[in-house]
């Protein structure tokens, strides 16, 4: 897919109409607690439309976005009260850009989605005056059509969309969708290399092809394919692409996963635990 980046038809063609999204709006004030958070569950089903019908809306300061909620867990989550959504995760990447020296500052959202972590990185460097540098790896080619759209819609120009898939070793993949929820769609590698998928690179060739030299802070959301990724990284990667701040999966049982066992076996400790992702910190 070629980096069109452009909202066709723009942006606000498909806002609200102006008592919902006012509804909508105010739910980006409710505390965040158990009654914050059932108001705001309740105000999204009462602006939700159909499966497949886009809603424009602001969710973060000046980052503007067309959401498909039906088709999209995050897209939904963000829909109203998108202050709820992995809020400790974004807090502490904003903490990271702000207590950096780095100019500016590289942030590599690996399953970069439609964007939610790319363009909260943006409105946070916005906020605070500070330089930015986003890699946003995205090989899903509708989702990045999504992704494309809305940094168009954003101005957010200081962000390098790469049409590839994270791996270990050099492949080519294919994606497998998920029925309701493009967040849970899945790379498959091809067995011998050929066939029309994507690429499949390893961290430090894909940052090599795109110019980043330096990574500060990185989110990692592959559906099953972090640990790989990460082993890449370790394995053979530069030591300057190893991030400070590592944002990366690891469910909802007690015992630390695979994955941030393999990170703190390379130097990170676990600095926070949210709901679904561990914080990891680089120690050295």
């Amino acid at each position: 897919m070629t980096d069109v980046r452009e909202m066709e038809p723009p942006f606000g063609t498909h806002r609200l109409p102006g008592p919902l999204e006012r509804l909508r709006a105010m739910t980006m004030h409710l505390p965040a607690n158990r009654v914050g958070r059932a108001l705001s569950s309740l105000v999204r089903r009462i602006v939700s439309r159909g499966p497949e019908t886009p809603i424009d809306a602001e969710v973060f300061p000046g980052i503007r976005l067309r959401l498909r909620p039906g088709t999209n867990r995050c897209e939904k989550r963000v829909l109203t009260g998108a202050q709820f959504y992995d809020h400790q995760e974004r807090a502490a990447l904003a903490t990271a850009l702000n207590s950096s020296d780095s100019q500016p500052f590289v942030f590599a959202d690996l399953g970069a989605n439609v964007g939610l972590y790319s363009l909260w990185m943006v409105a946070s460097a916005r906020a605070s005056g500070r330089d930015l540098q986003v890699l946003a790896v995205e090989p899903d080619r509708v989702t990045r059509g999504r992704l494309l759209a809305n940094l168009a819609a954003s101005h957010a120009g200081n962000v390098t969309v790469a049409p590839v898939a994270v791996g270990g070793a050099v492949a080519r993949g294919t994606m497998m969708e998920h029925g309701n929820n493009r967040g849970e769609n899945q790379v498959t590698v091809e067995l011998g290399g050929g066939g029309d998928g994507f690429e499949i690179l390893p961290l430090h060739m894909i940052c090599e092809r795109f110019g980043v030299h330096r990574i500060d802070a990185m989110k990692v959301d592959l559906e099953g394919h972090d640990e790989v990724a990460l082993q890449g990284m370790f394995a053979d990667a530069p030591r300057a692409l190893w991030p400070g701040l590592l944002v990366v999966e690891a469910g909802k049982g007690e015992t630390a996963p695979a994955v941030v066992q393999l990170c703190e076996a390379h130097g990170y400790r676990m600095a926070g635990r949210t709901r679904l992702n561990a914080l990891m910190q680089r120690t050295d």
